[in-house]
Formats: C-alpha cells, structure tokens, sequence
C-alpha cells in the first residue's frame, strides 16, 4: 500500500489532520489503538476565556472562527449532531468579581463571550450569594461520538488499521517510510499523552496529567447552561451532568480514585445543594506542555516525521487550526507560528 501520509493516533489532532488530507485529496492510512480516553475526560467544552481571571484564552478566539465551520462541515459529512450550543454562568465569589467580570466583558474579544450584567437569577438548589456571570456563544462539542463516527467511516473505508504502532518497525529512508506494507511519504504522530513512548519524539518536555470527572444525576435540577466554580458542572443529557475535573500529576493510570472523588464532591457540594447521583466515572491521561502551547512541526533530523500534539484543556477549539497549521507547513513550506513550533525545544534534542 502507497500513500501520501501515514497518521499514528486518532484523537482530536489526528482527526483533525485527517479532514486536511481528504480536503486536499491527499492519500493516507491511519494506525490507531487508543480509545480516545482523553477527550472522554475533556468533556469537549468550548470556551474561549480563562474564568480563572476573565481574560482570553491564546489564540482562542481566532482558532474557534476556524473551528466551529469544520465541526458544522463533519456534521454534514456524518449526518450527525456534534454541536451543543449553551451559555456557561461563572459563579462570581464577592463584590470585587462582580466589578472585575463587568469591566473584562467591555474588553475587546471578551464581549464576544461575556455579558455585562450580572445574572442574580434565583436557581433552586444552586448556592449563589454574589449571582452568576455569564458567558455566551459557548457549548460542547461530542467528541466521543465524532471520533467514533469517523473512525467507522476510516474502517468502512480501509483507511483506519486499530493496532499498536511498533516504532523499532518503521524504516525512515530519504524520500519515503516503510512500515510493514504501508509506504508513505509522510508520517504524523498525534499520539497525544503516549508521547513520551515514540523514541523520534519523546525529547519534547511532555508531562501527562491524570483527570477525572463524575458524571451525575441530578432529579431536582433542571438548568440547560453549564455551572463553573472551583468545578464545572456541564449538562450532558436531561439531569445528567458531567462535574470536574481533577489534575494528578503523579498517578497515571485509567482507574478512578476515591480521592479525586471526594474532591469533586467536595468542591460540587460548595454550590449544589440538591440531592445527586453519581452513574458513571471518566479517567483520562491529558497531554500537557510547561508552555501550554501546542507540539507542531516536524523532526529536526527527520523531515519526513511530523508530530501533532499538545492540545491541552481547549482540544476542541484548536484542533482544526494546528491541523491546518501543520498541514500549510509540509505541503507549502508555509512557517509555523513560533509559540507552537516544536523548534522552540530543538536544543532538548
């Protein structure tokens, strides 16, 4: 088999590189195991602002203009509903949030996400004494469901082979790539936490963070808008919410922990008064850089190889555009932006 791009990973960055190639026409094959364990904890929020101190997000804003019209393109292609429009409400703690959140909403980019007024709405069971601020033009995208719908159409296609990429097995020549039967021009890695794993790569400073999230039910709660204070409680589904989520530098395994529960209880039970469930846990691995700033580009030594990785918290938002950052930068020799260049790292080599 002869194609134009070999793909290892197919979390959000690998999916998003594929939607550049079928765009171009370019021919590829894609080897994939994970069971996008990380966008599963992720929850695919959008949001563009840090609510941490009302103040934009890198490049957030301008990635999002490029992301919502791919996202609407795969819901056409698949048929599907991925796009989950709803207002996110920050829960403000004092007089001086309040007086912070109506001065950062009147800030260029920020009054496209924040309204001004404070939201004193009265919601049974929610715990507010300084009311809420409100964001808009905000939602979640279901990454869970799309990764899976285009991996079935890879698979019905015979462009998605799932089993584990031996690196000891690939020959890198000059003007090509073997890998078992597979020649390819090109190979991308968007791996995500599995990084450190690939020997062309595992340089790059990667540390991966265990989160965890609970998702619960709630009978007396009927609210369309996601929750944020010290955790965000996201609407999944009618009374279902997902609440999190926890960061664990040290532990990186899949099982979920009786202490990251208790912290997400705790801090949930700061603002929810009503009686919940808890019907199911989500763990995963989160591919974090010292930066936060994306891995794209390809190998000093290697020009053939390509790494696509690093999204961080905002996946969804910046897939498309790192995608297409990277996709610019091997067909048209077009530079990447040095903040998410993995030059940046050279001397690491």
């Amino acid at each position: 088999m002869k194609v134009d791009y070999l793909i290892v990973g197919f979390g959000l960055a690998g999916m998003a590189f594929t939607a550049e190639l079928e765009k171009a026409n370019k021919s590829f094959v894609v080897i994939d195991d994970n069971p996008n364990r990380t966008t599963r904890v992720v929850g695919g929020m959008y949001n563009p602002i840090i609510l941490k101190r009302f103040t934009p997000a890198w490049k957030a804003h301008e990635m999002w203009q490029l992301a919502l019209p791919f996202y609407k393109d795969l819901e056409k292609k698949f048929q599907q509903k991925y796009i989950y429009p709803f207002e996110i409400r920050r829960i403000l703690q004092s007089v001086e949030e309040q007086n912070n959140w109506v001065v950062a909403s009147d800030r260029v980019v920020m009054s496209e996400y924040m309204t001004p007024e404070i939201i004193h709405e009265k919601i049974k069971g929610i715990d507010v004494a300084f009311g809420f601020g409100q964001l808009k033009n905000t939602g979640r995208i279901a990454g869970e469901q799309l990764l899976d719908d285009y991996k079935n159409f890879l698979s019905k296609n015979g462009l998605l082979l799932q089993q584990t990429f031996h690196y000891d097995e690939l020959v890198v020549g000059m003007n090509h790539i073997k890998y078992h039967n597979i020649e390819a021009k090109k190979v991308v890695f968007s791996e995500g936490a599995y990084l450190h794993q690939n020997p062309y790569f595992n340089y790059l400073p990667m540390n991966e963070a265990k989160g965890e999230m609970l998702v619960i039910e709630v009978p007396g709660l009927s609210v369309e808008h996601a929750i944020k204070s010290s955790v965000f409680m996201v609407p999944f589904a009618k009374h279902v919410f997902v609440v999190g989520a926890t960061y664990n530098w040290e532990d990186k395994s899949f099982e979920s922990t009786d202490e990251a529960r208790a912290e997400l209880e705790t801090k949930l039970k700061r603002f929810l008064k009503l009686p919940y469930k808890i019907i199911d846990y989500k763990v995963g691995i989160r591919p974090t850089i010292k930066d936060r700033r994306p891995l794209v580009g390809k190998h000093p030594k290697y020009p053939n190889l390509a790494v696509l990785n690093g999204l961080g918290t905002r996946g969804v938002i910046i897939a498309p555009a790192i995608a297409k950052e990277l996709f610019n930068h091997i067909e048209y020799d077009k530079p990447i932006l040095d903040e998410m260049n993995i030059d940046r790292f050279e001397k690491l080599l």
